[in-house]
């Protein structure tokens, strides 16, 4: 997301294509990392016991389990979001000019909270497809692949059961969005004012760093909440939000909501940084490719 004026004559539908390219890129590198991350925060083993679990279930290729989802995932939740953030900054933009850091934030959510909602019924089955390794064998969902998962849920559980979990869901994207985001572009436009950072690879690299530490120490807890809501494979009603936080901070502590902190921000910055710099890079290949008159 450039913050120039160039940017605001970007096709609406390539801001949502440049979206999803960026969000694939990112997954691809970082899917390992998103398979610990849950299953350590479905668990309470160590980082280094469940790295040995998964490779022992099928060496390497375990640590892509899940994969299918986690591409449409992207494919429905990212290229939403970040198509969403691109056309109501430059909408923003070319009617109010600057933007301050609230708006920037206020647009993140908005369009974390639109995108989740779409990408749902994904996260969802990336949740039962990485968590299966961690259940029974008569527990175990057992989806072939992200397509199967979404007709098994359909068929057994219902239409509207894709959803579940929708509403940590989207209250973890609005966090994480608006942080991200809000703080990306925040920081790329600080950056540039010093005048010893020009627009290109380093400044929106380090613009990513910055805009991750801020967001993983504001969504872990939601992210914990989300992922147990998601998996809940007990007999009585799934907890909400709010009941699942308490329960946890009474049986386990206060600071196990940030259980996986570093996990989550070593998966989190490269991804952080990847769909930044991919988004970024492609906007200005767009220009390089099919130059405004």
């Amino acid at each position: 997301m450039s913050v120039s004026s160039q940017d605001a004559k970007v096709p609406t539908f390539a801001n949502f294509v440049i979206g999803g390219i960026s969000g694939v890129t990112a997954q691809i590198v970082t899917h390992p990392l998103d398979v610990l991350k849950i299953r350590m925060q479905i668990s309470r083993n160590t980082l280094r016991d469940i790295a040995l679990q998964t490779f022992d279930t099928n060496g390497v290729r375990s640590f892509y389990v899940g994969l299918s989802a986690a591409i449409l995932r992207q494919l429905t939740y990212t290229t939403s979001r970040l198509g969403i953030y691109t056309t109501l900054l430059d909408i923003g933009e070319q009617h109010f000019g600057y933007l301050n850091y609230v708006t920037m934030i206020s647009l993140g959510m908005i369009a974390g909270m639109m995108g989740s909602f779409i990408g749902t019924p994904t996260d969802l089955i990336l949740i039962r497809m990485v968590a299966d390794r961690n259940l029974p064998t008569e527990k175990r969902k057992n989806y072939k692949n992200v397509i199967s998962g979404i007709f098994d849920i359909w068929k057994t559980e219902g239409f509207i059961a894709l959803w579940r979990g929708a509403v940590p869901t989207m209250s973890r994207a609005a966090i994480v969005n608006g942080a991200q985001l809000g703080t990306y572009t925040k920081a790329k436009m600080m950056l540039q004012d010093t005048g010893y950072i020009e627009n290109g690879i380093t400044l929106q690299f380090v613009a990513a760093l910055m805009s991750s530490i801020i967001t993983c120490f504001a969504s872990v807890p939601v992210d914990l909440v989300k992922t147990r809501i998601q998996n809940w494979n007990q007999s009585t009603k799934s907890p909400n939000i709010i009941s699942m936080i308490v329960n946890i901070t009474k049986t386990e502590g206060l600071i196990s909501l940030w259980r996986g902190f570093f996990l989550y921000y070593s998966r989190a910055a490269p991804n952080t940084v990847i769909t930044m710099v991919c988004a970024d890079q492609l906007h200005q290949m767009y220009f390089t490719y099919f130059p405004v008159s």
